[in-house]
């Protein structure tokens, strides 16, 4: 197949020039059209790309010479088509998949609006049941039903509105302020990332809704707005440990009894859990933007305090991290390292790469500023003459 692409690129570069009038964007096309033939007529993971690109730009530059016809913008246009060549099939693919997503996406945006309806359906159901017994078990089936309604307090839409009523209670009796509003947030934000699976978006989104509304009580009621911010941030954050310890648990479990996860999930996990902590931070990073200054410099403390020492959330995070690896690692995985250690290996790789791209773009820019020196200079010397 490489013999045939070279013969191809060499016959097409001849037929382009004998037309007379062989731009840099036809050297591309011959190139790309060439290589991409190879690639897509060979299965994924068969191709010796290496190879390809070698073959393809020695022949398409040994024939613009053969031509007379090697010029820096052809050069260029060799290089573009082999590189555009090879990625065509590739970035197709991804395309594709792209879209999917999207649509995807959509689909489980409207199953999720439809869960919450059913959801809100059932525990109605439910408690108009309690009305064909005793007051005894009447209040039971009522009690069970609004526990219920806790565990889902974010697919109901009611968690923001439920800590905010909560917390000016918990303000207005006065008593163990920081304490309760730290155990309502901890149990709010608990509740809300163990319904579905864990993300470090999800993390994010959840426990700066939980921090903001507790604070909005206290800004509201213009009273206790320290005691409830430091409840919060603290709450909020042991409810991400506590979640993050039951991903840990159920790993743990599931390697003990031989239960089979997907890979991609797994891989998911262990990078969401590497950026938790990160996730934490930027939710208390955002809920600071957004508040007084009494709250704003509590969570700056928060923040700070993060950065500093050992976090929580980030060595809890670091531990089930471990364990999600491991057990990849037990069942054969060939990518069973951490996305730390993937990026750590990347930036290894690419330190001359980067070293190259720096320069050049150093000197693309300084070649634009002499260009507009020039241009600068013949703009006053037109002006002078006038």
């Amino acid at each position: 197949m490489i013999d045939s692409m070279r013969k191809m690129i060499s016959d097409d570069i001849k037929k382009a020039y004998e037309s007379g009038k062989m731009s840099a964007q036809d050297v591309k096309t011959v190139v790309e059209n060439a290589v991409s033939k190879v690639v897509d007529s060979t299965k994924e993971g068969a191709t010796d790309i290496n190879e390809v690109a070698k073959v393809a730009v020695v022949a398409t530059v040994t024939e613009l010479k053969s031509v007379g016809s090697a010029t820096k913008e052809h050069i260029d246009a060799a290089v573009n088509g082999t590189v555009e060549g090879i990625s065509a099939h590739t970035k197709a693919a991804i395309n594709d998949m792209d879209m999917e997503l999207l649509k995807t996406k959509y689909r489980l945006e409207e199953k999720k609006g439809n869960l919450a309806v059913h959801l809100k359906d059932a525990l109605n159901g439910a408690n108009e049941a309690s009305s064909a017994f005793s007051e005894e078990i009447k209040a039971d089936i009522e009690d069970a039903v609004t526990d219920a309604k806790l565990k889902s307090i974010e697919l109901l839409g009611l968690m923001q509105e439920t800590i905010k009523q909560s917390v000016k209670v918990i303000i207005d009796e006065g008593k163990d302020v920081e304490a309760k509003v730290a155990h309502i947030t901890k149990e709010a934000t608990e509740n809300a990332l163990s319904a579905g699976r864990l993300s470090a978006v999800k993390t994010k989104e959840v426990a700066e809704a939980a921090i903001l509304a507790a604070i909005e009580a206290a800004e509201e009621a213009g009273k206790e707005v320290k005691e409830t911010t430091q409840g919060a941030a603290e709450g909020a954050k042991q409810g991400v440990v506590k979640t993050i310890e039951k991903v840990k648990t159920k790993l743990a479990e599931a390697k003990d009894e031989v239960e089979d996860f997907v890979e991609e999930d797994i891989k998911q996990t262990i990078e969401d859990l590497e950026a938790m902590n990160d996730a934490f931070v930027e939710a208390l990073s955002n809920s600071a933007n957004k508040v007084g200054d009494v709250a704003k410099e509590v969570l700056d403390e928060s923040i700070d305090g993060m950065k500093e020492n050992a976090s929580q959330i980030k060595e809890s995070a670091e531990d089930a991290a471990d364990a999600a690896l491991g057990y990849l690692k037990e069942r054969g995985s060939q990518a069973a390292y951490s996305a730390k250690e993937k990026v750590l290996e990347a930036a290894e790789v690419a330190k001359e790469e980067v070293i190259d791209l720096s320069e050049k773009m150093v000197k693309i820019a300084k070649g634009a500023f002499s260009g507009m020196i020039e241009g600068a200079k013949k703009a006053m010397k037109k002006e002078e003459e006038k």
